[in-house]
Parts: structure tokens; C-alpha cells; sequence
């Protein structure tokens, strides 16, 4: 795991620590932890900077004594576009084996990840992993309830057991191909990453947030009829320190119903957060509220998925994004048709990390 999924995990940690202060009534001891959740993500972008750097020179990027002497963004478009390069921007782009296409460059990357996360990606709570193949694995320690041998002069010392799985992955290509006109095509300035990223981007999202809440749905599942089944996942389902970390997974139909109940002295059941007064909270833990038509509701049945998503599962990452055109698609259309690739795949690695809660609705008073 990379050291900056485990600091976003002790933050969301800390964010459901200072909610669940809230909640009890301890504002003081609330707000004197805020300065430390403003440390904690400032160190975040600080590692997720040195990760990203670190990956990218592993990677063996090149050209960096020539990237003064040639406009990144136009050798990319041009190459894209089948055009000739200097000797200069031939050094700025990469040209993917797989099938002709050009990967994004970094600047560009990053303005994809930027739109990708001001939708609502599940993507961010996997444990992320870069990986720099198409398909393979690696090792997993099978969980243990070994404890420490005590140590007596002259006794033997039981050697631990340790029992490793696997976890494989095997990249598969996600894509769309997305119409430009070819009056835009000729100003070699254009930015194409931001003509096509939004489209790109919101099907991306829909995309690996299916693929993710097709893993969830595996979950084992706890039935109910009130909000006390996610107290009780929290309470007895879930690992005590997972429930400290854990989040909770809904749709537009699950938040409804959760945000019109009170408790007994007539104040509502979910709590803003501090750290951020449009977040919502149930018992100190984070709500991530989906899309009814990216998490559709059964009849009568509202849907909670609860726990620790970066304990759960692995979102296996190939970190790059893929560009080519054709002319010859958009002949009748004066268009030249891009197509634009991820690749990605997501794996389980510890099934008892979340929870399925399936609540049935009766009349009830908290």
C-alpha cells in the first residue's frame, strides 16, 4: 500500500473521530482537532506530489533537457494528428506499442484527473496501485489471529505462521471515441485534452464506479428495517478498526430517507462536519451519496454499503491515457473521430472490510 493511501486512511480516520465528537456534543474537542485535519491533507498533496514524481522517473521519462526548446502541448497535437515532428518534439511524445496511439502527457493527465474528481469517483477510497504490465500478481498475507510467543530463558520459540495469498490483475481497455471538428484540428495550440476531457471524464467515472459497485454488491449482506442495521454494521459487523475508518455508500434514495429522521430530542439523525458543512455524516462516518442511476434502488429497498473501501479492494491502475484519430470515421461529418483509452482493473482483497446493508423501511421514531 502507498504510503499516501495510508495517510488518507488515518485522515478519514480522523474526520470520523471529529464527527463523532460532534455528535456527541464535544464541540471544543471537535474543533481543536481541525487544525490537525488541515495539517494531515496538507501532507497528503506533499506525498501524493513526491509519489507521482517518484513514478514518473521510475518510468524513465525523457527529454527533460529539451523540453525548453519545444512546446509540449504542440508536439502532442501534432503527433496525434499524424504530423511532422522536429527532432525536438519527436522527444516530447510517447507512442504507445499496443495500437498506434500517443499517451497524455503529464500536464494533461492531471487536467483529466482534475475533472474526473469534481464528479463523484469511488475510484479515490480503493487502494490505488500503478502497475506497469497488463496483467499479473502479487502476494497477499491471509489474515492471522497469531499473537507474539512469550519469551522464556531457554524455551523453544515457536516460529510464526504466515500464510500468503494472491491477488492477480488483468488490465482491460475502457474507451470512447469522441467527434472534433476539424476547423479546431488545425490550431496546433488547441488544447484537445479539454475538448474532449469532460465527456471523457463522466463516462470514465460511470465506468469504474460500476465496475467497483459490482465488487460491493459481492459484500456480505445485513438485512433491516431502520437506520439501527448501519449502527449495527458499525457496532458488530465490521473490525473495530475498520468501523473507525469506514464510510458509508448510498444513493439519492438511501441519503433521503437517512436525512428526514430525528432522534428522540427532535434534532436530525445526520450531522454536517466540521472539516466541511456540506458533508453529511451518519455517526461520525462520511456519506458518499451516488447517483440513483449509477446505484439503482430496488422497490420498497434502500442499499448501504459500509466500511473500509481501501481494505476492501485494489484498484489496479495502468496511469495513463491513450489518444488517436481517425479521418476516415468522420468522412461524412467533416470530423475527425479521437479515440481516448483507460485501463484499469479491480480486484477483493479483503471481503470482510465491507458490509451490505439492505434496509426495508418501516414507520419508525428514533
Amino acid at each position: 500500500m502507498k504510503k499516501s493511501t495510508e495517510m488518507r486512511k488515518n485522515l478519514e480516520s480522523l474526520k470520523n473521530s471529529i464527527g463523532q465528537l460532534q455528535a456527541e456534543g464535544k464541540i471544543e474537542e471537535a474543533h481543536n482537532k481541525l487544525k490537525e485535519l488541515t495539517d494531515m491533507r496538507n501532507a497528503i498533496e506533499v506525498q501524493e506530489a513526491l509519489e507521482i514524481e517518484e513514478a514518473e522517473s521510475f518510468a524513465g521519462e525523457t527529454a527533460l533537457e529539451v523540453t525548453n526548446k519545444a512546446d509540449h502541448l504542440v508536439a502532442f497535437n501534432k503527433a496525434v494528428l499524424g504530423r511532422k515532428l522536429t527532432e525536438a518534439e519527436n522527444a516530447l511524445v510517447e507512442k504507445t506499442d499496443e495500437d498506434g496511439g500517443y499517451l497524455v502527457p503529464k500536464e494533461q493527465r492531471t487536467q483529466i484527473e482534475e475533472l474526473k474528481r469534481q464528479l463523484i469517483p469511488l475510484k479515490p477510497y480503493c487502494n490505488v496501485i500503478q502497475v506497469g504490465t497488463k496483467s499479473g500478481s502479487m502476494p497477499l498475507e491471509v489474515e492471522s489471529n497469531d499473537e507474539l510467543t512469550n519469551f522464556e530463558e531457554m524455551g523453544e520459540i515457536t516460529q510464526s505462521t504466515i500464510k500468503f495469498g494472491n491477488v492477480s490483475w488483468n488490465l482491460a481497455d475502457y474507451g470512447d471515441i469522441i467527434p472534433l471538428s476539424n476547423q479546431l484540428l488545425q490550431d496546433e495550440k488547441a488544447n484537445l485534452t479539454n475538448y474532449v476531457g469532460r465527456r471523457f471524464a463522466k463516462k470514465a467515472v460511470r465506468t469504474e464506479n460500476n465496475k467497483i459497485i459490482t465488487l460491493l454488491k459481492t459484500a456480505t449482506k445485513k438485512t433491516g428495517s431502520s437506520h439501527e442495521a448501519l449502527k449495527t454494521a458499525l457496532n458488530k459487523d465490521l473490525d473495530p478498526a475498520i468501523s473507525a475508518s469506514a464510510i458509508i455508500i448510498t444513493n439519492q434514495d438511501g441519503f433521503d430517507y437517512l436525512d428526514g429522521l430525528n432522534d428522540g430530542n427532535g434534532r436530525p439523525l445526520l450531522t454536517a462536519s466540521l472539516a466541511d458543512q456540506t458533508q453529511k455524516m451518519y455517526k461520525g462516518r462520511r456519506i458518499v451519496v451516488l447517483p440513483n442511476g449509477s446505484l439503482k434502488s430496488t422497490a420498497g429497498k434502500l442499499t448501504y454499503f459500509v466500511g473500509d473501501m481501501s481494505e476492501f479492494m485494489s484498484f489496479f491502475d495502468r496511469g495513463t491515457y491513450e489518444m488517436a484519430v481517425s479521418k476516415e470515421a468522420g468522412f461524412t461529418k467533416y470530423a475527425t473521430m479521437m479515440r481516448v483509452v483507460e485501463r484499469f482493473d479491480v480486484a477483493i482483497i479483503d471481503s470482510k472490510a465491507m458490509v451490505q446493508v439492505e434496509i426495508t423501511p418501516a414507520t419508525e421514531s428514533v
